[in-house]
């Protein structure tokens, strides 16, 4: 089931893709994981709400079936839920150049899962994801690294936004320390 509705999809960007190329356009497909920034009435049947941290963000989001409903506290990822989370990652990537666009750009910003575990006051993890700027910018890095590995480091790109403050992010001490590491770690992946 879940390979004719990937190929289905593929399909039909690729239908996108083509025009864009036809006219001389380059094109780029942004993934994201909103972590916390969701609800489970916007999940499939079963979806669950996850995060680096069991923090719920404050305030509200939209449902389809219930209108605004508080922000629900999220299910701390296990090490599992980050393996397939970057597994999908990867995935979807592949499936990015599969459909023909240029390349993919991994969002690191507004407050979504990969800011999530780089910022402190969203990340109380007590692992190798969390405690310093260097664990806490290993999921930003290893997701790219292995997208990377699987459609080439000339198709990716990351989106960041130190300073921005959407969906609960706060400016920190380690800020700039923490994003010059991840600028120079994502140098050394090319």
């Amino acid at each position: 089931m879940f390979s004719k509705i990937f190929l289905d999809h593929v399909n039909g960007w690729r239908k996108v893709n083509d025009a864009v190329h036809n006219k001389g356009g380059k094109i780029f497909v942004q993934l994201m994981h909103t972590g916390r920034v969701s609800h489970p009435l916007n999940l499939p049947v079963n979806g669950k709400v996850i995060a680096p941290s069991a923090e719920a963000l404050k305030g509200e989001i939209w449902t389809d079936q219930k209108q605004m409903q508080p922000f629900p506290v999220p299910q701390e990822m296990s090490n599992e839920d980050i393996k397939n989370t970057i597994d999908e990652y990867v995935q979807s990537s592949k499936l990015a150049v599969e459909a023909g666009f240029d390349g993919v750009e991994l969002h690191g910003a507004n407050g979504y899962l990969i800011e999530q575990f780089i910022n402190p006051t969203v990340n109380k993890r007590n692992d190798q994801y969390s405690s310093s700027p260097a664990n806490r910018i290993r999921l930003a890095l290893e997701i790219a690294q292995k997208a990377a590995d699987a459609i080439g480091n000339d198709r990716l790109g990351i989106r960041v936004s130190p300073y921005g403050i959407s969906n609960g992010m706060a400016i920190y001490d380690e800020i700039d320390e923490t994003y010059s590491l991840l600028a120079e770690k994502l140098n050394e992946l090319g």
